[in-house]
């Protein structure tokens, strides 16, 4: 049995060039109330997982203000990369390709368990210290989101580059196994395999050969 997987946004950088001074912000909707915060990253070039919850907000007059979206973790592409071959190694690594390279990303999870409607994502940041500034509308977060960023072609407007900077690639409902199920089978394929076990034991035990003959031995 699957169920729906945790929302999320993945926001890959596609750009050659290094993207720094990087902000992520959200504006969102819950019961029709308008919430907004942001996430500074820096240069963007490491695999960082950001997390979404709009509990403990305060209202400054306009919306929602508060420490909505916060960084959960952050590594390095190479440690990503180093574990990926481990794992692939653990494995059969005779049998999957080479993982090749791994991009700097920033995945933002809902956990938030009210309905986040009205989501709209907007980065800015600096190429060769000239500012960039783009936002994707998305909607309802009740989904997985993946996005790219990359700073190319934009357009001058007195102040700073604008362009379809950040972009939508995919969206979808992602499914994984129920954790209930996937416990029951964790815990039905230990039993198994201590059945297993035992069953084996007490073969040896009461298929013992001595002198011609067979002989029941007790089990301690």
């Amino acid at each position: 049995m699957t169920v729906p997987s945790t929302p999320k946004i993945s926001i890959t950088n596609t750009d050659n060039r290094q993207i720094d001074n990087l902000r992520i912000a959200v504006s969102f909707l819950i019961d029709g109330k308008p919430h907004f915060d942001y996430e500074d990253h820096g240069t963007f070039n490491r695999v960082v997982t950001d997390g979404l919850n709009a509990m403990n907000g305060k209202w400054n007059g306009n919306y929602f203000e508060g420490n909505f979206l916060y960084t959960k973790g952050s590594q390095s592409t190479q440690y990503v990369l180093l574990n990926i071959e481990k794992a692939l190694a653990a494995t059969d690594v005779s049998g999957w390709d080479d993982p090749g390279t791994v991009l700097p990303s920033i995945t933002i999870m809902k956990e938030d368990g009210r309905n986040i409607t009205g989501l709209r994502v907007a980065a800015d940041f600096t190429i060769d210290g000239k500012p960039h500034h783009d936002y994707e509308d998305l909607g309802n977060f009740d989904r997985t989101y993946g996005l790219e960023l990359n700073g190319m072609n934009g357009t001058w407007d007195g102040s700073k580059y604008v362009g379809n900077f950040l972009r939508l690639n995919y969206s979808g409902v992602d499914t994984e196994i129920d954790q209930g199920v996937l416990t029951f089978l964790n815990i039905f394929v230990i039993c198994c395999l201590v059945v297993a076990a035992v069953a084996s034991a007490i073969s040896r035990e009461l298929l013992l050969h001595q002198g011609g003959g067979w002989q029941l031995r007790q089990l301690i």
